[in-house]
């Protein structure tokens, strides 16, 4: 089977496992070859640490999308997280059009319902035309709100106020729009996955803690993205997402571990690794069948 290859756009995190060091291992299980791009280099991610280092890399990034262009290196696709500044964002969308890549984007720019610290509604303006045609985007219900100028959900609503947002954000001519954070049930959440191609919106949904854990996005993120690449049934490997979550997250408290500093996940890599091969080679057999009859 032919390998897939991405470029992962988010920020290098030291302590506490976010963003690009959660997604390399968790893509590479999943049988993705990740080239990361880091947008910002941090000695820790910003949650409950006194004292974080901070080194924009929008300079860098433009350097290292250069020497690509002149390369000519032209992978599979493009998996983006958390940006900087409006500049990262349109040296990368000018990089991705010029090279033809489909972008799978996590719109990071807020969440409870405001907007991220360092960010204004300009950023906002720029986050949206960066998502604009993009294959997939997979913003929480803050994301959500800015990126469609309407109000915050908070709290309480309803499947039809989810399907009203959701029937906003295709505006943005996306063909897969995952919102994520969404909970109609106590004590469940999960996700909502709108596929533009059958007006269909599925629901996806598993058990909520009640602690607040640093990384799951980025977990949920890098799984569908493989998804998305490998071209695997999404049912599956949304089930396949929240079940790893799950157990990631009730490991995580067992060990009573330091919430700050990350998820246990690595215990249930192999788990990860060995549903995503049988998945393709499924894939991969159907296939077979498919060409000989």
């Amino acid at each position: 089977m032919p390998r897939k290859t991405i470029i992962v756009a988010n920020d290098m995190v030291g302590i506490g496992k976010v963003a690009l060091t959660i997604a390399l291992p968790i893509l590479s299980a999943c049988q993705i070859e990740a080239i990361p791009l880091p947008t910002v280099l941090l000695s820790s991610h910003t949650g409950g640490f006194e004292k974080v280092y901070d080194k924009n890399l929008t300079e860098e990034m433009g350097e290292i999308l250069d020497v690509w262009e002149k390369l000519n290196y032209s992978p599979d696709g493009l998996l983006t997280g958390y940006f900087k500044s409006s500049e990262q964002m349109n040296l990368l969308l000018n990089f991705s059009q010029k090279m033809g890549l489909r972008r799978f984007v996590d719109p990071i720019i807020g969440d409870k319902g405001h907007l991220y610290s360092g960010f204004d509604d300009n950023f906002v303006i720029n986050m949206r035309h960066f998502c604009y045609q993009a294959e997939v985007i997979i913003p929480n219900l803050t994301e959500a709100a800015l990126l469609t100028n309407s109000p915050y959900l908070g709290e309480k609503y309803s499947i039809q106020d989810i399907e009203q947002l959701l029937k906003k954000l295709a505006v943005l001519e996306v063909k897969h729009i995952i919102l994520t954070g969404v909970s109609i049930k106590p004590g469940e959440v999960g996700f909502a996955h709108f596929d533009a191609s059958n007006d269909k919106i599925s629901y996806y949904m598993s058990h909520k803690f009640a602690e607040h854990f640093y990384g799951t996005g980025d977990l949920l993120t890098a799984i569908l993205g493989a998804a998305y690449f490998h071209k695997l049934d999404f049912g599956k490997m949304a089930e396949l997402s929240l079940t790893f979550i799950n157990r990631t997250l009730k490991t995580t408290l067992e060990c009573q571990n330091d919430l700050r500093y990350g998820l246990l996940y690595e215990s249930h890599l192999n788990f990860l690794t060995t549903t995503v091969s049988h998945l393709l080679e499924e894939k991969h057999e159907k296939s077979l069948n498919t060409s000989t009859n």
